[in-house]
């Protein structure tokens, strides 16, 4: 998915670079050719190209005034007639690409045949053959229009790159608010009964002990509504994760055949010009214009686009027939030779697309080198290098044609699988932050009220107090949830540990905290954040511990929590026996910045440790990859005197 937009621009720039070589050999020729072979007009000549050659990069890029742009292609196409005269021409295709490119739909087609004419109407008025009007008219059309199909359809690929991506997060998107619009309506429901329950449980001047078991099932029901929202979740199948949608309209094939289809009758239109400029001998007239119409026949059925990037069923032979009617009436037929051989140029794209690789680079390079070498004594070392770049030129542009359609019917085919994926990933990382968000606050929602129906009849201000604490934590349970896509960015080490801290205080527990580890960067510090909260939530799901530690600590670009507890031996005799998730999910989110955990339980004694590099690396999250099974041992934590936690 990523190397296929970078290969349609790769493709896009190495036409345009092979254009303006094959432009700079055809100026230096005709520089010679008119004997105007000095070192100034060669200067001014390649500087020329050089800013038509910019000049059409910024267009295709969209950068800089679309209208001084043109303006100076404009004067370098039409300026150096002034000095060069004869030696200039055919310069007019670069001004005419930039037009279709960069003016709107339906109106580049006016000033386009405006460019071509004018600059052919020039070409012809400096030379004395009447048919160099439609010769270079011809070689405009067929030049620019080249280049603006291949840059065309290049953008077309990075627009089905980018629909692609942005669909994807559509869907993501979605999906979150989706799973936000259910925690909302079944455990924020759950949650504002419980509060309205609690406070007026706490207005009464007498505790209602009676309550407190109604209160103990709200939570207990809002613990399973997350749970179930968390495993619907997890578990939707891949299938199942976005609709089907239909394939695209082949748009960009279609437009592919269009331009493969002008490409090839300017080429007609070019050969038959040739043939009637040099008409010496009837009959070898006649017969380049039957291989003509052959060449055109065996171009479309090799060369032209198909669905799914199909091959010709008798692909080797139409070519084997192709290249050698062209090379044949070449060799035997010298005057009808020069206009037929101009297929030959097409025909070095059909080898590139049908034979693979490496033969047809070799190929390829064969054809250039031949062209070069039977030219080259008729045409000149300029003239035989010009119809050899050619062939590289129209071999890239004829591969584009035909390569493109298809990266684009790939992307677009890919587009849902990829976007269901994303949708898989958001919804097991939903169902990841679902478990680590309201785990914690569950959990002391349920110890708070079961200790409260102890201490009810004996101690009912220290009952109160326990409510008091539901009551809280419930608030802010709703309030995170309320906030759900974002609520665990805010969430902050030093918080959490005094959070932990006060509830497994709460709890009997002795808890040490150390903190050691100065500024850290956010993202950092929301995960230690996390690793504190779900290591809290797991002791007081699963162990009864005496003593707890927190140290977090900070040493050579990295920083460690180490949580360490006694009590895995000892379960909480209203421990969750529903399965965990809370180690696996911390694990994925500490490998995802780029560091690594691990947990070890030794006799009755419980150690968490997490080490991640202080700047994290920026890899992106990963889906869960399930929910590995914990047991009692997920988190056992005491804090005994606390050492002074960080303000």
């Amino acid at each position: 998915m990523i190397l296929q937009p970078r290969f349609a621009g790769l493709v896009a720039f190495g036409v345009v670079f092979l254009l303006f070589a094959t432009r700079t050999v055809y100026h230096l020729e005709a520089l010679e050719l008119h004997a105007k072979w000095t070192a100034d007009l060669v200067a001014f000549c390649v500087a020329t190209i050089v800013v038509l050659a910019i000049t059409l990069v910024l267009v295709i890029v969209r950068r800089g005034n679309v209208a001084l742009l043109l303006g100076i292609q404009a004067a370098a196409v039409f300026a150096p007639y002034l000095v060069i005269g004869q030696g200039w021409g055919l310069a007019g295709s670069v001004l005419c690409a930039s037009i279709l490119l960069a003016a709107p739909r339906r109106a580049p087609w006016v000033p386009f045949a405006v460019v071509a004419a004018a600059d052919a109407g020039l070409a012809g008025y400096l030379h004395p053959s009447p048919l160099m009007f439609t010769y270079v008219l011809f070689v405009n059309v067929a030049y620019g229009f080249a280049i603006f199909a291949v840059v065309r359809l290049t953008q077309l690929v990075q627009q089905t790159h980018e629909d692609g991506r942005r669909l994807a997060g559509i869907e993501v998107e979605a999906e979150r608010l989706r799973a936000a619009d259910r925690l909302r309506a079944d455990v924020g429901a759950r949650l504002s009964t419980l509060i309205r329950q609690t406070r007026e449980a706490l207005a009464s001047p007498t505790l209602d002990h009676r309550r407190l078991p109604l209160l103990g099932g709200l939570a207990h029901q809002a613990a399973t509504d997350a749970r179930a929202i968390a495993d619907i979740h997890r578990n939707l199948s891949l299938a199942d994760s976005t609709p089907a949608r239909q394939p695209p309209v082949g748009v960009e094939l279609r437009f592919a055949r269009w331009a493969h289809l002008l490409i090839v009758a300017n080429f007609l239109a070019t050969s038959l010009v040739k043939l009637f400029w040099d008409w010496r001998v009837p009959e070898h007239a006649a017969v380049g214009i039957a291989v003509v119409l052959a060449a055109v026949v065996l171009q479309f059925y090799l060369g032209s686009p198909r669905v799914g990037g199909g091959v010709p069923r008798w692909w080797p032979i139409a070519l084997a027939t192709q290249v050698g009617l062209l090379a044949g009436t070449a060799l035997l037929a010298s005057s009808a030779g020069s206009a037929t051989s101009v297929f030959l140029l097409l025909a070095g794209g059909t080898v590139l697309i049908r034979v693979r690789a490496p033969w047809s680079w070799a190929a390829l390079a064969v054809t250039a080198v031949a062209c070069f070498a039977y030219l080259h004594h008729t045409e000149g070392v300029w003239g035989g290098a010009y119809v050899a770049m050619g062939v590289l030129y129209w071999a890239a542009v004829i591969y584009a044609l035909h390569n493109l359609p298809e990266v684009t019917r790939r992307l677009h085919a890919t587009r849902d699988e990829l976007t269901r994926v994303a949708v898989v990933t958001e919804r097991l990382r939903l169902a990841r932050d679902i478990h680590d968000l309201l785990g914690f606050h569950l959990s002391v929602i349920k110890l708070k009220i079961e200790l409260a129906l102890r201490t009810g009849e004996a101690a009912p201000a220290e009952a109160r107090g326990h409510l008091a604490q539901v009551r809280r934590s419930a608030e802010k349970a709703l309030a995170e949830l309320r906030t759900f896509t974002t609520a665990l960015d805010n969430v902050t080490c030093r918080e959490e540990l005094s959070a932990a801290r006060a509830i497994l205080e709460a709890g009997g527990a002795s808890v040490t905290v150390r903190y050691d580890a100065g500024q850290i960067p956010r993202k950092v510090d929301s995960l230690m954040g996390i690793i504190v909260r779900e290591a809290a939530t797991n002791i007081i799901r699963h162990a009864r511990p005496e003593i707890c530690t927190f140290e977090i600590t900070a040493a050579e670009g990295e920083v460690q929590v180490r949580i360490t507890n006694d009590g895995a031996d000892r379960p909480h005799p209203q421990a969750d026996h529903s399965p965990a998730a809370g180690l696996a999910n911390l694990r994925e989110r500490t490998e995802a910045l780029g560091g690594r955990l691990t947990a070890v339980t030794d006799h009755d004694t419980f150690t968490l440790v997490a080490s991640l590099p202080i700047e994290a690396a920026p890899v992106p999250p990963t889906a869960p990859r399930g929910s590995a099974k914990c047991t009692a041992n997920d988190a056992a934590v005491t804090v005994r005197e606390p050492g002074r936690l960080p303000t």
